[in-house]
């Protein structure tokens, strides 16, 4: 449904100013985490953006919206549900349809004020976007990766997994994480960085082999594809997508495989193609290679990595950085797939226990998040640590103009 199918109303800014005024008897200005806005997309990013925050119970918010240069926002029916049993926060809900491409729109919750771009129909010739997840330990770990991502200035982040450590219990750990994230996930230029988002175990109670039920936080923050499927796939452009995968966290890696064939096969012609999941397929800790998730993915889905030239999976969860050679078959292969991540956004780093892995080109116990900087269609990986400084790159020039 667009605005325009909606019934909304327009505000001009002196009367919008005035309302919020009046508003702020309600408000809840200062409460950690709530009315911070956070963008997602579960469709084409283009022209539409999900705009997702938090309110206490019953109590009233505002959403008003409009282009950047826009003097009169406009309103728009809000969805609402618990966030939480127990937490007395309730999820509000926007998706805002029929945008225009590559343009500025502003967000109003109350008397806060965020900024969101869409991205541009066609794929320009450099794009920058960020990847990392396991997110927070503590607070500040969080919002050191989160600064060193917006220093980078992407069009959106790849967040894969273990964002709040909440467990899928621990709530009052969201109001930090989104805090943080929607205080400083801000470009140069002022506008809040979206994401797109895969399921990791500390979203879950219980970690693996779960279901839905035991990830209801997770499940109640965040808008997906189809209600309760943590696997999906985004088409971020005309020649780059990304399949969304669930490390056998609610969703067993058998049970997606024949999702992950349709997904790849439909979209073999890609130039850009990515996976983004959390346990790593070719990790160097947890077990490395021998770890029965592992196994299992590399199974069931690698091979479909294989088949359809997947050009890098961005693996996490094991709280270090590495960069995998070129795979293939179980191979080193210069054809294959990089692997690259496995997780140190904000969390204590892990010291592997060898010298080097036959699959591994390089790894650094560093927090970090990773930018992949497409030009001329040269995919370039960036391993930034939270000095805001490159301490690896991969250069992919295969696709090269």
């Amino acid at each position: 449904m667009t605005p325009k199918s909606m019934n909304y109303i327009k505000l001009s800014l002196p009367l919008f100013l005035t309302f919020t005024t009046l508003l702020l008897s309600f408000s809840l200005k200062g409460a950690k985490g709530i009315e911070e806005a956070l963008f997602t997309w579960t469709d084409s990013p283009s022209t539409t953006l999900n705009v997702i925050w938090l309110v206490k119970d019953k109590d009233p918010t505002l959403f008003l919206w409009g282009k950047a240069d826009d003097q009169s926002p406009s309103s728009m029916e809000v969805k609402r549900h618990s966030f939480y049993k127990g937490s007395g926060l309730e999820v509000c809900q926007v998706q805002l349809t029929g945008l225009s491409p590559n343009t500025g729109y502003r967000i109003f919750l109350g008397d806060k004020e965020f900024r969101a771009r869409t991205l541009p129909a066609k794929r320009p010739d450099r794009i920058s976007f960020v990847t990392g997840g396991d997110m927070m330990h503590q607070p500040e770990f969080h919002k050191d990766g989160v600064k060193a991502m917006a220093s980078r200035s992407p069009s959106f982040a790849l967040l894969g997994g273990d964002l709040a450590y909440a467990n899928g219990q621990s709530w009052e750990r969201w109001l930090d994480w989104i805090e943080v994230y929607a205080d400083h996930a801000v470009t140069k230029d002022g506008y809040s960085i979206p994401f797109i988002v895969a399921i990791g175990n500390h979203e879950v109670n219980g970690g693996y082999g779960k279901t839905p039920k035991e990830a209801p936080i997770f499940y109640n923050l965040f808008p997906f594809p189809q209600k309760l499927k943590s696997y999906y796939t985004i088409d971020l452009y005309e020649d780059l997508s990304v399949v969304i995968l669930d490390s056998s966290h609610t969703y067993s890696i058998e049970s997606q495989t024949e999702f992950l064939q349709s997904s790849l096969s439909s979209r073999k012609d890609r130039t850009h193609l990515f996976a983004l999941y959390h346990f790593p397929a070719y990790g160097i800790m947890k077990g490395g290679l021998n770890s029965p998730i592992s196994k299992s993915m590399r199974k069931y889905w690698v091979p479909l990595f294989d088949q359809y030239g997947l050009d890098a999976a961005f693996e996490n969860d094991h709280h270090v950085y590495k960069r995998s050679k070129l795979l293939k078959g179980d191979k080193v292969n210069q054809d294959g797939t990089l692997y690259i991540g496995d997780g140190a956004w904000g969390v204590k780093t892990r010291k592997p226990g060898a010298k080097e892995y036959w699959y591994v080109e390089k790894f650094e116990p560093t927090r970090h998040v990773i930018e992949v900087e497409i030009k001329d269609n040269v995919r370039t990986y960036r391993a930034i640590n939270h000095d805001k400084k490159v301490f690896d790159e991969f250069v992919d020039n295969r696709d090269a103009d």
